[in-house]
């Protein structure tokens, strides 16, 4: 990252605190691209930094400059990644880390900053609380402020993305897809592109493209709306990075997904999951599921028109899958239902993937990962149905199953059984 001194913004310092941050590679998704009908699909992967995250990026810029200054400390509101990369990086300069997490943070994160020996605080259900508990406490303490939508030093950092993929590519890209939470991500992307393109390394600006939680999508809601950025209602998602309810820089993330005639869309996180899995099985890479929607919209994305079939695709993959094992449990909980009854009917597996989320049918076949077909998976599910086990509803124009009573008394037992 350090290359592009020349456009960061300057410090005085003879060496930044790095841990060889950025340089990440671009590569081609040829099989993936294939499946998804998106032939030239590039994957630009950021879990290959220091920490496993973009983040490192401005965590390095933010913490050189909090040495150069004198600053002892940092403090930050983080849901996760931001708040592992200070702690990775205060760490090596031999500054304290202090974060602020909701009550709702990915583990393998939380145990990053706690390795990293980062002093951290809960506060509020989600991460806008934590907010304004690191405001109070930079004003209260005179620590460095770090939270990245109080920085500007973080769209910086994260700039450089942008310049590594005009470098990668030669400036051929047509569409970048990056997930959306704060807002600092798409806004620091055309950021970068932007400044190539004036001192003119870069022909022609891409297209940006910004994908939030259906549970939470407020710059999504203002991009179809053609609206302020408001705080959402009632938000949810167990894609925990990108579960921010006020986007303070949703303004200038709405800014430049417009200005780059892009656009915006959410997806499910059963969808996330979903494209979670297929990344790694056709790509072998493990990303957390924030950055899985940026494969999960693709399908979308062809149907509506929002990408053809011979543009130059860049989805942004900010974070790895060991950060948030929310996807591992499931996984481990599936494995372990397999080994205790091997010989344990379909029908049965079935309504153990039901009990952890209500799907439809094509959801199931996808889950179950074995040579079944999609019409035997609709017969168990007519068969379940009728013995009131589930229970099918439309849904969006499609029928998603949901365990009934007696099927919730049915799992429990099976359960208890496992446990014996």
């Amino acid at each position: 990252m350090w290359r592009y001194t020349s456009l960061l913004p300057q410090l005085s310092l003879d060496e930044p605190v790095s841990m060889g941050e950025g340089g990440t590679p671009l590569t081609q998704a040829v099989r993936l691209g294939r499946e998804l009908g998106v032939p030239r699909l590039f994957l630009k992967d950021e879990t290959r930094n220091p920490t496993g995250s973009f983040r490192d990026r401005a965590a390095s810029l933010m913490v050189s400059d909090a040495w150069a200054r004198g600053f002892k400390a940092t403090v930050a509101a983080s849901n996760g990644n931001i708040g592992a990369s200070l702690a990775a990086y205060t760490a090596k300069a031999g500054l304290e880390s202090h974060v602020v997490v909701p009550r709702r943070v990915d583990e393998g994160k939380l145990a990053q900053m706690m390795i990293y020996d980062a002093d951290i605080e809960e506060h509020g259900e989600y991460v806008d609380d934590s907010l304004e508990r690191a405001k109070e406490w930079a004003q209260e303490t005179g620590w460095y402020q770090a939270t990245p939508e109080l920085n500007p030093l973080t769209v910086e950092g994260q700039k450089t993305i942008a310049y590594e993929l005009v470098e990668q590519t030669q400036g051929r890209i047509d569409v970048v897809v990056a997930a959306v939470g704060g807002g600092s991500t798409v806004s620091a992307l055309w950021k970068g592109f932007r400044e190539l393109h004036e001192l003119g390394l870069l022909e022609r600006l891409p297209r940006l493209i910004g994908v939030q939680a259906e549970g939470c999508a407020p710059i999504v809601k203002a991009f179809h709306e053609d609206s302020k950025v408001e705080a959402a209602e009632g938000a949810d998602s167990k894609a925990l990075a990108i579960l921010v309810k006020r986007p303070l820089m949703g303004a200038l993330a709405l800014e430049a997904l417009k200005a780059s005639e892009g656009s915006a869309v959410t997806v499910s996180d059963l969808e996330m999951f979903d494209a979670e899995r297929q990344l790694a099985r056709s790509e072998g890479v493990f990303v957390e599921p924030s950055s899985a929607s940026t494969i999960a919209c693709l399908p979308r994305l062809v149907k509506n028109g929002d990408i053809s079939g011979d543009e130059h695709v860049v989805c942004l993959l900010t974070g790895s899958g060991l950060k948030a094992p929310g996807i591992l449990a499931m996984l481990a909980r599936r494995r372990r239902a397999r080994l205790l009854r091997p010989q344990a009917g379909m029908k049965v597996r079935i309504l153990e993937l039901l009990s952890s989320e209500p799907t439809h049918g094509y959801g199931l076949w996808r889950s179950l990962g074995e040579s079944i077909t999609l019409q035997a998976v609709y017969q168990h599910l007519a068969a379940l149905e009728k013995r009131g086990l589930i229970a099918g509803g439309a849904e969006a124009g499609r029928k998603v199953y949901r365990l009934t009573g007696r099927g919730k008394r049915l799992v429990a037992a099976l359960s208890e059984l496992d446990a014996l």
